[in-house]
């Protein structure tokens, strides 16, 4: 994994020592099919992202989605050896936002710098930049809903108590992909694990988002871990903003890991600038892991109709009981 963090602040030092304030880059180091270059306009005081995109696979940037402080567009410059080239040029439109973009536009960079296939490009900024747009649209009711809080706490819970434990700071945080809209909320090589967080009112049964979440295919393993959650309107001690705080304080040493967790919690439309709105509080109440198996009560796309998809159903807890693990979830991670 690549330590945007560094680059940022080796571009920022350079920018401390050079007296002509002016626009420095920095070339990705990749094994992709894509040059990518990180820079910042110090006269502008703005963040942006070149990619060199392939002349046999035209990109249509106006198809991208959109959101408020990033601008996208096509632009022919110098820059890294490369003279008068067309480049995909994501720029930060509002200045003095660079904290936020230094994570956007890093994000974006990941995403590229992954590919191996020309052919992909198009796909990885659309799905990269759908997710930042909900962190975007978020500020306008500016904090989580409270069942979007409920799911995050339990994927914490998940990171801090069990991942922390047994991976370093850095490979669990890769492993944590619900950020990312992926199918299931961490992929541990060949593991993957799905979280879910029930509250006081319905400990008895769970949401089941999509036919995709218990799917294992091309999986070894594929884990279901329920928390149930008691909510409270007097335990500020125990609000999100607070677990958020208690991983930041495990993570302090290691400024890698601290840049990819606030990265993720961005993407979940978390925005540490209004914790003191967050009024609710969490605590867990149980705990309880399965392994998601033949028979295991659940509906999968290849047994659906045709026609049918995008399912929401809840499932009830007794009747997961066969396929509980009673041993120490950790031994099969």
């Amino acid at each position: 994994m690549i330590d945007y963090r560094k680059i940022w602040n080796s571009i920022n030092s350079e920018s401390d020592t050079t007296n002509v304030k002016t626009q420095i880059a920095r070339k990705i180091p990749t094994k992709g099919v894509f040059p990518v270059f990180l820079a910042t306009d110090f006269k502008k005081g703005i963040r942006l992202l070149y990619i060199k995109p392939d002349s046999e696979h035209d990109i249509i940037t106006e198809n991208l989605p959109r959101f408020r402080g990033l601008e996208i567009s096509l632009t022919v410059t110098s820059i890294g050896g490369y003279q008068n080239q067309e480049f995909i040029k994501f720029t930060q439109s509002i200045p003095n936002t660079e904290n936020i973009f230094e994570s956007v536009i890093s994000d974006i960079c990941e995403n590229v710098v992954r590919l191996q296939n020309k052919k992909n490009l198009t796909a990885a900024l659309t799905k990269v930049l759908n997710e930042w747009k909900v962190f975007f649209e978020k500020q306008q009711n500016e904090i989580l809903s409270i069942s979007s809080q409920k799911g995050l706490v339990g994927e914490l819970h998940f990171l801090r108590d069990y991942l922390f434990q047994k991976y370093s700071f850095t490979d669990s945080l890769f492993y944590w992909t619900g950020s990312d809209k992926t199918n299931h909320d961490f992929q541990i090589k060949n593991i993957a694990v799905e979280v879910k967080t029930t509250s006081s009112k319905q400990h008895k049964k769970f949401v089941i988002s999509s036919e995709r979440q218990l799917d294992s295919t091309g999986l070894e393993h594929l884990y279901l871990s329920l928390f149930a959650l008691n909510l409270h309107s007097n335990m500020p001690e125990r609000t999100l903003p607070e677990l958020i705080g208690e991983i930041y304080t495990q993570l302090q040493e290691d400024p890698f890991a601290t840049f990819q967790f606030q990265i993720k919690l961005a993407k979940y439309g978390y925005n540490e600038i209004h914790a003191e709105k967050y009024t609710t509080g969490f605590s867990l109440f149980e705990m309880r892991f399965f392994e998601v198996i033949e028979g295991f009560p659940r509906l999968l796309q290849g047994n659906l109709p045709d026609g049918v998809g995008d399912l929401k159903y809840s499932i009830v807890v007794s009747a997961c009981t066969p396929f509980e693990i009673k041993t120490e979830i950790k031994n099969h991670l």
